[in-house]
């Protein structure tokens, strides 16, 4: 079974984990290196960070905050 190698812990924020950012940029360090074939398995959350519910309800949608969206887990490097 391949290696988890990003862990989120969803009951908290995205401002509150160490590996989940949400832009690319140089100043982000990086929290893994991987190597051209290695399998591995990152968790990620939702684009929102979490701010859609699981309940069928539209006003969740209707009220993302737009500013705080497009969540990444990494970086990652490879070698």
């Amino acid at each position: 079974m391949a290696d988890k190698l990003i862990k989120i812990d969803f009951s908290k924020s995205p401002e509150e984990q160490e590996c989940v950012h949400n832009r690319w940029h140089p100043d982000i360090p990086m929290i893994a290196w991987v190597k051209p074939g290695d399998d591995f398995v990152v968790e990620c959350m939702d684009w929102t960070g979490g701010q859609i519910d699981n309940n069928d309800s539209a006003d969740d949608v209707r009220d993302v905050d737009l500013t705080k969206v497009h969540y990444l887990s990494g970086p990652r490097y490879t070698r």
